[in-house]
C-alpha cells in the first residue's frame, strides 16, 4: 500500500515526538520527505533522522 507524503510526515512526527526530537530537525525531514515521498515510505526514520545529523535510533 502507498503512503502519502502527509502519511510519511504523521509517522515521522510521532517517532520524532516519542524521542524528543527538535522541532528544528521535525522541520527539516518533514523538507526531505516533501522532496522524494516514496522513498521515505520505503525507509525507517531512524535512516532519515541519521542523514540529518541527529542521533541513531536504537
Amino acid at each position: 500500500m502507498d503512503m502519502s507524503a502527509e502519511e510519511v510526515k504523521q509517522f515521522w512526527r510521532g517517532f520524532c515526538q516519542r524521542r524528543k526530537i527538535s522541532a528544528d530537525l521535525v522541520a527539516q525531514g518533514e523538507a526531505v520527505i516533501d522532496k522524494d515521498p516514496d522513498y521515505w515510505a520505503d525507509q525507517t526514520m531512524g535512516d532519515l533522522l541519521e542523514q540529518l545529523g541527529g542521533k541513531k535510533a536504537g
